[in-house]
């Protein structure tokens, strides 16, 4: 990958989206795809691409974007309409001459393709312009996401994405996709910001939208069913006035009411007038009935009944009829506070101190470091660590135990087991002379007794052994001064010196002492032996 690298040539222009995903840096071939580059930096800079959303994604292939109209049908370029046609000898940027096919002449559309051999589609990251055919480029652009060898020489490729954003945009080719290749939750532009512009005669364009005439739309009013449509029967002065909607109750007002709104008073008469204009009003329609009808009689019904009768008159069915609101009301109520959440806490009990805690003081914090002067302990207090100090201090000399010989012991064992054998008494667990388990225990017992009723603990002193583990610095300087120290060198100087010696014996001449001696009584030996023999 890095000699892919290598063979691109060197951006010279950059900028940065800011989009609700994250920022994308861009790194922009302004040298090579001119015309290009030109046309993005002028919208990024004109604010063209600001609250544009990316409108279109393929996971694994592209990212696409730039249409202010989101639908990816829209988007124009900078050089619709003949902008930037000077002639070359007022240094045109992209000369009339030059121009063919759709994109010549003052009604000409987009700008030709532009390809570069050292700038490929190879890998994720890339930036190239949407079109819609050969020299159809406008203001769409797209993001690869992967490896796209099939767009080389049908798309411009004027840029890449630069260091870690890359990452930004391979979480952008990972979202939800509906249908038309269209994501769910698209990534919205929200600024552009330009870090090196090459393009000095750039400045920002004022933009200017065309006003389009759209044809209005009548909305046609909707039919009202038959059984929601009044009548109104009143003179024509209260046909303006708009009578007041009275909600429907819930439940039966004849049987509970509401005890949170004021006491319901008696219905007047007019309310009965317009439930009868609803009844009219499912049989008759407005077309049919121009003119107004007379009212058609009341009927009767149970609720008027009741509103009719003499109270006076029947007092009893009346007192029942409370009886009963009462119960129900009660009921509701009971069934509203029952639904409402109460959180009760249970009281805590507090658990029983042991003598420990009970001595430490309530202000007392765990953790935290007293200040002078606060918690001093009690007199009393004061005065038992005194005492046990001067205890301490005047406490008798630990014992010192004498364990007797192992000789002596058997001497007495064996002179007091003659003298006993005759008195001996048994046991009473065993039923043996002179048990020796039933002695073992009285013994401890005694001992245990000794221990407690004993005071030296208080002057007992603790003794250790000497370290002989390394841990201790004098017996580590002793052991230097022991330790032997081989040199192998030493070693093979020696080895060598007793060989050359070896070696100059066997020839008969030696440099050491020990060697001309040895040689003199060899000679010595052997002049001797030859006067023998004369």
């Amino acid at each position: 990958m890095s000699a892919l690298y290598n063979l691109e040539p060197q951006p010279t222009a950059s900028c940065i989206l800011h989009t609700t995903s994250g920022d994308i840096s861009l790194e922009l071939w302004a040298q090579q795809i001119p015309l290009t580059c030109r046309n993005f930096l002028q919208l990024c800079l004109d604010g063209y691409y600001d609250n544009t959303i990316f409108h279109r994604l393929v996971p694994g292939f592209i990212l696409q974007g730039g249409d202010p109209t989101g639908t990816g049908s829209g988007g124009e370029s900078i050089y619709d309409g003949g902008q930037y046609s000077e002639s070359r000898e007022e240094n045109g940027i992209w000369p009339m001459e030059d121009r063919k096919g759709a994109n010549f002449g003052r009604q000409g559309v987009g700008f030709k393709d532009e390809f570069h051999s050292r700038i490929k589609f190879n890998r994720r990251g890339l930036l190239g312009m949407a079109n819609e055919g050969p020299d159809s480029n406008g203001s769409q652009f797209f993001l690869t996401l992967g490896d796209t060898p099939e767009l080389q020489g049908k798309n411009t490729l004027f840029g890449r994405v630069e260091g870690e954003t890359i990452y930004n945009v391979a979480r952008m080719g990972e979202a939800e996709v509906g249908g038309n290749d269209r994501p769910l939750y698209p990534t919205k532009i929200t600024s552009v910001e330009i870090l090196v512009n090459p393009f000095q005669d750039m400045v920002k364009r004022a933009r200017t939208a065309t006003v389009v005439e759209q044809p209005k739309v009548v909305e046609k009013k909707k039919k009202r069913k038959a059984g929601k449509q009044l009548l109104s029967f009143g003179d024509d002065e209260g046909d303006g006035e708009a009578a007041p909607v009275v909600k429907k109750a819930k439940f039966d007002t004849r049987i509970v009411m509401d005890t949170e709104d004021t006491p319901s008073e008696p219905k007047p008469k007019p309310e009965k007038s317009k439930r009868v204009e609803k009844k009219v009003a499912k049989s008759i329609s407005v077309e049919s009935s121009p003119e107004p009808t007379p009212p058609p009689k009341a009927l009767p019904n149970r609720a008027a009944k009741v509103e009719a009768r003499d109270i006076s008159s029947s007092p009893e069915p009346v007192q029942k009829v409370s009886s009963l609101l009462e119960k129900t009301n009660a009921q509701i109520a009971e069934l509203k506070a029952s639904m409402k959440r109460h959180v009760t806490v249970a009281p805590v009990q507090e658990k029983k101190k042991s003598a420990l805690e009970s001595m430490i003081p309530k202000n007392s914090i765990r953790g935290r470091k007293r200040r002078p002067g606060e918690n001093v302990p009690d007199q009393s207090t004061l005065d038992i660590l005194k005492a046990f100090q001067s205890k301490l201090q005047n406490a008798p000399p630990e014992k010192v135990v004498i364990k007797p010989a192992p000789g002596e012991d058997k001497e007495g064992d064996n002179g007091a087991d003659a003298a006993d054998d005759e008195e001996a008494a048994l046991c009473d667990l065993h039923f043996i002379a002179n048990c020796q388990s039933c002695k073992k225990w009285d013994e401890e017992d005694q001992a245990e007794d000794d221990d407690i009723d004993d005071a030296g603990w208080m002057s007992h002193a603790l003794s250790f052994k000497a370290d002989k583990l390394g841990k201790d610095l004098s017996y580590r300087k002793k052991a230097e001064d022991e330790l032997v120290v081989i040199d192998p060198r030493e070693k093979a100087r020696t080895l060598k010196e007793e060989t050359r010696a070896k070696r100059e014996a066997r020839a008969g001449g030696s440099g050491r002492a020990w060697d001309q001696a040895k040689n003199d009584k060899m000679s010595r030996a052997s002049a001797l032996a030859g006067r023998g023999a004369k």
